[in-house]
């Protein structure tokens, strides 16, 4: 699937980069990455300016639960739907929007059903569980590279 569902476990939701330095930094950060991405989300390939207002920086993490390492491997520019389809359990808390308009940029950008998004979240929800057991060590020492 070209744009999944990554749900942060509970112990590390707000364990990221942005909240290690400052706002200005970020900024930066996040400018460097859209540089880079050529001012498109690398999931729909919506374009700054263009096709949506502003992009944001989203984090991407990879999980080795047997270690129990959770490890920033890469940053990349999205548009606020895709971001918030990563996020989608803290964007419904959020009310940051509607979930059906989330379920449709979902299912538009994967060229699937319904149906295949309520599992796909299912599946999803099942990981986030496990995950939360888990004792995580966070690894952000990759992001120096955005710099």
């Amino acid at each position: 699937m070209k744009l999944a569902i990554e749900l942060i476990p509970i112990p590390t939701m707000n364990v990221n980069v942005r909240s290690h330095i400052s706002s200005y930094r970020w900024r930066q950060l996040s400018l460097n990455v859209q540089r880079r991405d050529g001012y498109a989300c690398v999931i729909c390939g919506r374009r700054k300016g263009h096709e949506v207002h502003k992009l944001h920086c989203h984090e991407r993490w990879e999980f080795d639960e047997e270690l129990g390492i959770q490890r920033l491997v890469d940053m990349i520019s999205l548009c606020f739907q895709c971001h918030m389809i990563k996020h989608i359990g803290f964007a419904d808390m959020q009310g940051w929007i509607e979930q059906y308009a989330l379920i449709e940029h979902f299912c538009k950008v994967n060229e699937v059903e319904r149906e295949q998004f309520a599992i796909h979240l299912d599946e999803s929800v099942q990981q986030w569980i496990i995950r939360n057991r888990i004792d995580w060590t966070v690894d952000m020492s990759s992001y120096s590279q955005y710099g």
